[in-house]
């Protein structure tokens, strides 16, 4: 099944998207945000530090509140 990527590729859709693939994807994204911050070439930014260590938070408290059947709260 063909896929269209954010950022055009060599090879376009014949072949299947993989990790070479998606980290490509994630430098061209990172490129163009930096250059092209006020008309990049698709709607979503990068993920920020503080965005990315919120993440890990949220995922810890939720595999702690598995783990102990309790709500935990996130600060």
């Amino acid at each position: 099944m063909p896929y269209q990527s954010a950022y055009p590729t060599i090879t376009g859709s014949i072949f299947e998207f993989g990790f070479s693939y998606a980290i490509v994807q994630m430098w061209a994204a990172f490129c163009d945000e930096v250059v092209n911050v006020a008309a990049m070439s698709q709607p979503f930014f990068c993920v920020t530090p503080e965005e990315a260590a919120e993440r890990h938070r949220l995922f810890t408290a939720a595999l702690e509140s598995y783990e102990t059947g309790a709500t935990v709260a996130l600060l």
